[in-house]
């Protein structure tokens, strides 16, 4: 018995699970720069609380700006449209809560030349603890 419950511990410590994070390139090798369709690129993937977006650009070229909905549909972020900005050319994002996100690059011209997208972030499933059986807790 206590071999099944060792057994049954393996397996669970190897099984693949889908609790972590997961770190997104976007654009992946083009990066984050005119000519990519963000939207295409971001529609491929299943976001999660807790996940990241790294977006490498060249900084006197690009910048990113998360902006709330009306300013994502404008390209035109006016004063409090902003919820935040990045310029290094090496940022990383991290999407903490569910809910949609709205991203562009406010260099003139380049929003309505397609450099932006959004992402709906869903809840994080966690990966639920082992059982007192899998833990060979069992007795009989």
């Amino acid at each position: 018995m206590a071999a099944t419950a060792i057994l049954l511990l393996l397996l669970a410590a190897v099984s693949p699970c889908d609790g972590g994070a997961t770190k997104y390139t976007v654009g992946e090798s083009d990066g984050w720069t005119i000519g990519p369709n963000y939207d295409t690129w971001s529609q491929q993937y299943n976001f999660t609380a807790g996940d990241t977006l790294a977006f490498n650009y060249v900084p006197v070229l690009h910048d990113v700006y998360q902006v709330i909905q009306d300013a994502f549909r404008t390209c035109q972020p006016a004063v409090g449209q902003t919820v935040r900005m990045w310029a290094s050319g090496s940022d990383v994002v991290d999407l903490a809560a569910p809910g949609d996100y709205y991203f562009l690059c406010n260099a003139p011209g380049h929003c309505f030349g397609g450099m932006k997208f959004s992402v709906s972030v869903a809840v994080s499933v966690a990966t639920p603890p082992l059982t007192e059986f899998a833990q060979g807790r069992m007795h009989q």
